[in-house]
């Protein structure tokens, strides 16, 4: 499975300074993990960070899967686009993560499963309506994975023996923000902390 970690942000529609009253720094439309497989990503990233030394783990509540990289976004923008994302319809389905791989250059190591055509359909719908409303985004393709880990020394792929059952439900609009520590953390842009 072809896969791609975030790129660099690039210069979006709206683009401003970092989160403040008027701004939100570094926004991407995510889905996040059902509680049952947010468990099992949690247990799995712990698991492999014993072979990776040094490297960082996503905490629980930070997991997620990206769909669509839009980057700096001024106020009215955000609220434009996650209001759309509210209002998209769609049953839940669930995507199946089955594997382990990572990103050489990027140090990352991710989750992955097939391709789910349900789940490229999703991705496809949200840039389309980025699109219709002139946000600009990242255009490389989409390949779904979920960070694990950050900062590898070495890349390790392998199949799970126990595949995760993923209920995606609807894409929200996330924006990444730096920690007092220095450390970027993931909020919904409609929530004042995940979950």
């Amino acid at each position: 499975m072809a896969a791609r970690e975030h790129p660099a942000t690039p210069r979006a529609s709206g683009a401003s300074r970092p989160h403040d009253s008027a701004s939100a720094s570094r926004c991407f439309v995510a889905i996040f993990p059902d509680p049952a497989a947010g468990e099992q990503l949690d247990a799995l990233a712990l698991s492999v960070q014993k072979d990776h030394v040094g490297s960082r783990r996503m905490q629980r509540d930070q997991l997620h899967l990206t769909l669509a990289f839009i980057g700096p976004l001024v106020q009215e923008r955000a609220e434009q686009v996650a209001r759309m994302l509210d209002a998209m319809p769609g049953d839940p389905f669930f995507w199946t993560i089955d594997r382990v791989g990572g990103f050489e250059r990027a140090r990352v190591l991710w989750a992955g499963g097939e391709s789910e055509p349900r789940l490229i359909t999703l991705a496809r719908i949200v840039r389309l309506r980025l699109d219709a409303d002139a946000v600009n985004y990242d255009r490389k393709p989409f390949s779904a994975h979920v960070t694990l880990l950050r900062h590898i020394t070495h890349v390790s792929a392998f199949l799970l023996d126990a595949p995760i059952l993923w209920q995606v439900t609807r894409p929200r609009l996330v924006v990444s923000e730096r920690s007092v520590q220095g450390q970027m953390q993931y909020r919904c842009w409609d929530e004042q902390r995940l979950r």
